[in-house]
C-alpha cells in the first residue's frame, strides 16, 4: 500500500512574540517586556527559549538558538518561554526576529507612550506580534 506524503502547512506560525509596556511599581517606572513563547506546548517539562536580545538605535533584534531543557527536572506542562525587559521604547522600531537556519521575519512597530502597535509584518512569518497579553 502506498503512503501519501505528509503535507507540512504553508508558513506555520512557530512563535509568538509579546511586547507591551509595563509600568514597574518597585522602581516606579515603565519598561518595554519582549516576551516570546512556542506556540507548540511541550507535556514533559517547561524549556526555555534560548534566545539573544540585541537592542541598537530603532533596531531590536532577537535571535532564537533554540531550546533548553529545564535544571529541574520536576515535569511540567506548558509553552517554551523568554522573557526580556528594557528601558522603555519610543518611537518607530524595526524589530527582527530569525532562527538558526537564518530564517528571518522584520516588522514595524511604533511605541506611544502605554500603546503599542504593529505597523507592518511580512506575509509569510514563523512569529506572529501581539500587543496584548491575553492575546499572548
Amino acid at each position: 500500500m502506498k503512503k501519501g506524503k505528509r503535507i507540512k502547512p504553508k508558513f506555520p506560525i512557530e512563535y509568538r512574540l509579546l511586547i507591551i509596556q509595563r509600568f514597574k511599581e518597585r522602581e516606579g517606572k515603565t519598561v518595554t517586556l519582549v516576551a516570546l513563547r512556542t506556540v507548540n506546548e511541550f507535556t514533559s517539562f517547561r524549556y526555555e527559549i534560548v534566545a539573544g536580545l540585541e537592542v541598537s538605535g530603532q533596531m531590536i533584534r532577537l535571535k532564537i538558538h533554540g531550546l533548553r531543557a529545564p535544571q529541574v527536572t520536576i515535569p511540567g506542562t506548558g509553552p517554551a518561554l523568554f522573557r526580556e525587559e528594557h528601558e522603555q521604547f519610543r518611537g518607530l522600531y524595526t524589530v527582527a526576529v530569525s532562527k538558526l537556519d537564518r530564517e528571518e521575519n522584520v516588522f514595524s512597530v511604533r511605541f506611544d507612550g502605554d500603546m503599542v502597535t504593529v505597523e507592518s509584518s511580512p506575509r509569510n512569518k514563523f512569529v506572529e506580534i501581539v500587543t496584548n497579553e491575553e492575546e499572548w
